[in-house]
């Protein structure tokens, strides 16, 4: 059990609602949600970089890109799905219209999470090998595996972006931002 579970795991809703250290603007609270909207911009500015390493194989391959890539694929974007699978989506969940059928979308979206993670998972070792400076073995395998998870990736994006995002600015109640923001603070 990490940190936020064991404080959200013993807050009832009625202490969600009562500020901890003050008062706390509406403002503040849902700056949860702006910072959600940032994390997945960022996760579509590395879709720029992957392409741009896809693109400069198998000669002009920016290595430190290469490097803040492969951070940002094994620290980032792991963390911003577990914000979204142990805080976000539960939300989601219960307070979603049934015309919202946010079942399904969280279904497909924790199930691309998974793939998303696992085919980052592969793309470790050509990044490492990009960012020492060396060639990858197989320039053309590198670039379609590249640029693969980063068209895939962008659909998830553009989902969540277009759908998740709005549902949650729409449905979720200052108590559920404030549960958030808290998960959000400890996950992070």
């Amino acid at each position: 059990m990490n940190s936020f579970e064991r404080i959200v795991g013993h807050m009832s809703e009625e202490d969600s609602i009562r500020p901890q250290d003050g008062a706390q603007s509406q403002s503040a609270i849902e700056a949860a949600l702006d910072r959600l909207e940032r994390a997945q911009r960022a996760q579509y500015r590395c879709c720029d970089q992957i392409e741009e390493v896809a693109d400069g194989l198998p000669e002009e391959v920016d290595t430190q890109l290469c490097g803040s890539v492969l951070t940002f694929l094994r620290t980032d974007m792991p963390r911003n799905h577990r914000i979204q699978e142990m805080a976000l989506f539960p939300l989601l969940c219960r307070r979603a219209t049934p015309a919202d059928n946010i079942e399904i979308h969280v279904e497909q979206w924790s199930i691309e999470h998974i793939v998303d993670e696992s085919f980052a998972e592969e793309l470790y070792d050509p990044l490492e090998v990009l960012s020492r400076g060396r060639p990858p073995e197989n320039p053309e395998m590198c670039g379609y595996m590249l640029r693969g998870f980063f068209e895939t990736h962008r659909r998830h994006l553009h989902w969540k972006m277009h759908l998740m995002l709005p549902l949650a600015r729409r449905c979720l109640t200052p108590p559920d931002l404030a549960q958030l923001d808290l998960a959000i603070r400890c996950l992070a």
